[in-house]
């Protein structure tokens, strides 16, 4: 009974993280009409950085001096990924976004085996082969129209997310940090590369009532949704987690739908279709190596003792 309360609340915790994070979105979204997304990206580092910087001096956590130019290189990468982000949803159906954002779970695999040594598995062959599909009929780039500047910003963006999070897990194998230390790098230099962009174009104004509204809520909701996500790891099976986290792409299209009128492409409905099938393939040949791995070592264990 408890195992069944455990999953429950890990999978309600997971669909609330999908609606924040595609709330988030839907905010991004309207917000682009009057503010760039350097402007964005900085308004949002902001607002984490002071409600981070107040829940660790609230709970005494203090920083590590480790591994200070991997957490900077974390920060930069996952800062960068996010502009690409906000920039691809102001010219983008939110649906798609989503879709293409699952790309980086194909990019983890190849960094895993570059960067942590790891093996690409024989049956994950198959389910980047679907994905690889979905990818090219979601991008149509026979259709001048559809294959968009936008969408490889968004390619580059799920590259970018799978370099940090290949990152965030050499950080832990190293050991003695927090995810609120390696969050903090994160916004710190979002805002830093939110400011250069800023400079950089000489677009930037003191946001209004209505778009400082904006700003603080998709800071808010970007912090909500990365502590929903957590819990919902914490409390039930990742594989699951990691399924139920699929229902953003839902949120983000009825958003699309409902807000901006955005339809959907058919042949997007079943190129998301296809790799949203191949991620969660991908997803179960990669817990069943973890699982493999773990019980290889356990036997060798026994053996020795």
């Amino acid at each position: 009974m408890r195992r069944i309360y455990l999953v429950n609340r890990g999978l309600i915790f997971a669909i609330a993280a999908a609606l924040a994070f595609s709330i988030m979105n839907l905010l991004v979204k309207e917000l682009s009409t009057s503010m760039n997304s350097g402007e964005i990206v900085f308004g949002r580092s902001i607002v984490g950085l002071i409600v981070l910087l107040f829940i660790m001096k609230v709970n005494n956590i203090e920083f590590s001096r480790r591994d200070i130019p991997l957490l900077f290189f974390r920060g930069t990468v996952g800062g960068t990924s996010m502009l690409l982000i906000f920039t691809a949803i102001a010219g983008m159906h939110l649906g798609d976004v989503a879709i293409l954002q699952q790309l980086s779970a194909i990019f983890v695999i190849f960094l895993s085996a570059i960067w942590l040594k790891e093996k690409i598995p024989a049956k994950a062959v198959l389910p980047l082969i679907i994905i690889l599909l979905g990818t090219v009929l979601l991008l149509r780039p026979w259709e001048y129209n559809s294959f968009s500047f936008y969408a490889v910003l968004v390619i580059i963006s799920a590259m970018l997310a799978a370099v940090a999070y290949t990152t965030i897990h050499k950080l832990f194998q190293n050991g003695g940090h927090n995810s609120w230390e390696i969050v903090f790098y994160f916004l710190f230099c979002s805002a830093i590369i939110g400011i250069i962009i800023m400079m950089a174009t000489g677009k930037y104004h003191m946001p209004n009532h209505y778009e400082l509204i904006l700003v603080i809520g998709i800071g808010l909701l970007s912090l909500l949704a990365q502590t929903l996500m957590t819990q919902a790891y914490g409390s039930a099976n990742t594989v699951i987690v990691s399924f139920v986290l699929y229902i953003g792409i839902f949120f983000n299209a009825l958003w699309g739908y409902m807000f901006f009128a955005e339809i959907m492409h058919k042949l997007s409905i079943i190129g998301g279709i296809l790799i949203i099938g191949g991620s969660i393939y991908l997803t179960l040949v990669k817990n069943k190596v973890r699982k493999d791995k773990k019980r290889h070592l356990h036997k060798n264990k026994e053996i020795i003792n």
